[in-house]
């Protein structure tokens, strides 16, 4: 089955209080107009998939929503550099079907910055990652490849096909300065940035585990264990459960001054291998927060302006 990996942007209101019995702090509800006494989290933007309404954008400033790409099934993944300015698409080639279109667009003024063909074999579908300063791009593991960093012209600089004689087919995610985390097992390494080495950063005693997302500052890392969300150190320091419920939480995203966390909550699977969730933001402060509904303050839900219901996702979300 294809597997699509989405990010839209979300219209960001905060309707719920900073802290249980805090101060009011003047802050004004904009589809009710009144003060809500909530604290809005930084800056950014916040990209996320729901079903077939396309990629969705949110600038969490004006609190504007609107559609960033339409929906489009050849889509296969996609990526938005740091500084919001370039995305990343991978696509099916429409003359090949062991092949991908690997394209970066200027979001400003929809212009090419690079595009190439790569040849991904059957299936292979892939999301590939800029790097944090633009300059490559992390290809996750396939049953072919390995994980790839390529150029932005597609040239190969680095191949892992497997490590310590297992094949990798896990997670991989950049770091700031350019190396990579990838899992294995129940184990996370980290890479050198001359992709010569990788050591272990934690061993995990979860059931299951995922969703690992590590802090833009490169101190902290973030992670699905088992239902709930943790988070660590990035040295695998004080591994500390934040999210308790009756259900389960996932994908952790770190807000780009790393100070925020935003979370997928009400984890529900559907038919046909499908799933989704609503959408909170919470401190990554290493504190628990409950995220059942109207329980805690100090979880702010993701509603869309004019909404009043936590807006829901189904792929990966990014916030820029």
């Amino acid at each position: 089955m294809k597997k699509h990996l989405y990010w839209i942007a979300l219209v960001l209101l905060i309707s719920a209080c900073s802290k249980a019995g805090g101060g009011d702090d003047g802050t004004t509800d904009p589809v009710t107009g009144t003060n809500t006494g909530a604290t809005q989290p930084g800056t950014g933007i916040l990209y996320y998939d729901w079903a077939t309404e396309g990629v969705k954008k949110l600038d969490l400033k004006t609190g504007v929503k609107a559609t960033f790409l339409p929906y489009n099934t050849r889509r296969n993944g996609w990526d938005v550099s740091r500084d919001n300015t370039w995305l990343l698409e991978s696509r099916d080639d429409p003359d090949d079907y062991d092949g991908e279109i690997y394209t970066i667009t200027n979001v400003k003024d929809n212009t090419i910055v690079s595009q190439f063909k790569k040849a991904s074999g059957y299936a292979n579908l892939t999301n590939p990652l800029l790097s944090f300063d633009k300059k490559m791009i992390l290809v996750p593991p396939t049953y072919d490849d390995g994980v790839l960093i390529l150029d932005l012209q597609g040239k190969i600089l680095f191949n892992l096909v497997s490590f310590q004689g297992k094949k990798l087919d896990g997670l991989v995610v950049w770091m700031p300065d350019n190396s990579f985390l990838f899992s294995q097992g129940n184990n996370l390494y980290r890479t050198n940035t001359a992709f010569t080495s990788a050591t272990l950063v934690k061993t995990f005693n979860f059931d299951t585990w995922g969703n690992f997302s590590p802090s833009p500052d490169g101190s902290k890392l973030a992670l699905r264990g088992g239902n709930h969300l943790w988070l660590m150190n990035m040295d695998g320091s004080n591994l500390t459960q934040i999210t308790e419920s009756n259900g389960i939480e996932v994908w952790p995203t770190f807000s780009p001054d790393s100070k925020y966390l935003l979370i997928g909550y009400n984890y529900t699977p559907t038919n046909q291998l499908g799933h989704y969730w609503d959408q909170a933001i919470i401190p990554a402060d290493f504190n628990k927060y409950n995220v059942e509904e109207n329980t805690d303050k100090r979880v702010l839900i993701v509603t869309a302006k004019g909404q009043k219901t936590a807006e829901a996702a189904d792929g990966i979300t990014l916030w820029r």
